[in-house]
């Protein structure tokens, strides 16, 4: 398992993502259907290949340590 990502590093990560990437990111957080707002499974599986995001179910994602790192620097004020 991947050591989990430091602040910096989340930081870092928090701007090389797309936009899309962020908005699969939210959507996998509050478990909203992907491709119910436009995000391809490819964006998914990006995310997933990156460790920020697991799969559950066939099509259901969630979180990892790394992604909910990421999200904290996305969202700075909460």
């Amino acid at each position: 398992m991947a050591k989990s990502a430091k602040p910096n590093e989340a930081a870092m990560i928090a701007k090389s993502l797309t936009v899309r990437e962020k908005v699969a990111l939210f959507c996998a957080a509050s478990d909203i259907d992907h491709a119910a707002v436009g995000i391809l499974a490819s964006v998914m599986q990006s995310l997933e290949i990156r460790g920020l995001i697991s799969r559950e179910h066939a099509s259901r994602y969630a979180l990892t340590d790394d992604g909910r790192a990421v999200l904290r620097a996305l969202l700075p004020d909460l």
